[in-house]
């Protein structure tokens, strides 16, 4: 048979699966509707288990691998997730103000809460007096940079004694204490989004809710992001910058002094890309997506976290340790190190 024939006959084929995965997203809405009428959770994670197993088996019965099936399967679910969660749901909407919303996250949220029903206003810097902004709001979110929210928490304490209050800052430590001051008597807890305005969709994606003091405002807070198949967690105020200096801190860190060495080795990107392994391409796309970020909040990441100086101790005696072990005669040191990672992370699954 001809090319040209063989190519048509991919053609038809792809067109028959375009038309087949639009059917399954037509299911899916039906799925979602039922969902919504009996308040059900749009993701069910054994549901979705149990279709990546259905799509690992029976690509294995039509010569498909493992990893393909398992892609496929994963790609179809987001979509019927993120299906499911545009679709309309009952209750009245809340009057959301946004100080900060000019900016991308702000952005984002905006749109986010616009598309569940929300009436929302967002303000920048150069905005109106916040005195004239707050009066009637049932929501307000401060999406400002970290170090200008104490300040606007001290504002608020005094305007806003009705509404729900939260920040969605990186870090929590420079205003902690104004935040557990003000949750015994006003609505008010602590957010932080676990990804960048460009994300596609929140499938998957996690959502930290603090507890400063005042459960009823976490759970009203996590109420705002439900329904989207985000991971929603909850964690005590004072638990958060702790995590957030490996989660962030470190992994900002590793990839900055990954950069920089490759800056400074005197060869250039083209140079090594073309000769790119697997694990150096992979850690290339990360490192070049932290370097094309705003550079003053991850400085604040990196500064004003209170336990960034125990976390970058960890990380230059795990450097020396690698180095030391690498350079060792015998491999046993090394080795262990390996040995003990594979652990770590096999626990997981556990």
């Amino acid at each position: 048979m001809e090319i040209d024939s063989l190519r048509r006959r991919i053609a038809e084929l792809d067109r028959e699966i375009m038309e087949t995965v639009g059917k399954r997203i037509e299911v899916a809405k039906e799925i979602g509707a039922w969902k919504i009428q009996h308040d059900r959770e749009i993701r069910d994670l054994d549901v979705e288990a149990a279709v990546i197993d259905r799509y690992v088996s029976a690509g294995g019965d039509n010569g498909i691998s493992p990893r393909t099936s398992r892609e496929l399967a994963v790609a179809l679910i987001r979509e019927a997730v993120d299906v499911q969660a545009a679709l309309p749901r009952k209750g009245e909407g809340k009057d959301v103000l946004i100080l900060g919303g000019t900016g991308k996250m702000g952005r984002w949220l905006a749109g986010f809460l616009e598309g569940n029903g929300h009436r929302v206003t967002s303000v920048g810097s150069r905005g109106p007096p916040i005195e004239e902004l707050v009066p009637g709001q049932d929501v307000i979110i401060i999406s400002t940079p970290i170090s200008s929210i104490g300040g606007i928490l001290d504002e608020l304490s005094a305007l806003a004694p009705d509404s729900l209050i939260f920040d969605l800052s990186s870090l929590k430590s420079p205003f902690i204490d104004r935040l557990k001051s003000m949750s015994g008597s006003m609505r008010i807890c602590s957010v932080h989004p676990m990804f960048g305005p460009s994300i596609p969709s929140m499938y998957d994606r996690n959502v930290i809710f603090c507890d400063c003091g005042n459960e009823a405002a976490v759970l009203e807070a996590m109420s705002l992001f439900k329904g989207h198949g985000a991971n929603l967690l909850r964690l005590p105020v004072e638990e958060h910058d702790r995590r957030m200096s490996y989660v962030l801190g470190m992994s900002h860190a590793v990839n900055i002094a990954f950069f920089t060495a490759l800056v400074d080795s005197g060869l250039s990107f083209q140079e090594l890309d073309e000769a790119a392994s697997t694990t150096f391409s992979k850690m290339a796309d990360g490192a070049a997506e932290v370097a094309r970020e705003n550079p003053l909040l991850y400085y604040e990441i990196q500064n004003l976290n209170d336990t960034a100086k125990v976390t970058w101790s960890r990380f230059m005696h795990a450097v020396d340790k690698v180095m030391d072990a690498s350079l060792d005669d015998e491999p046993d040191k090394f080795v262990e190190i390996m040995e003990r990672g594979r652990e770590f992370f096999d626990a997981q699954s556990r």
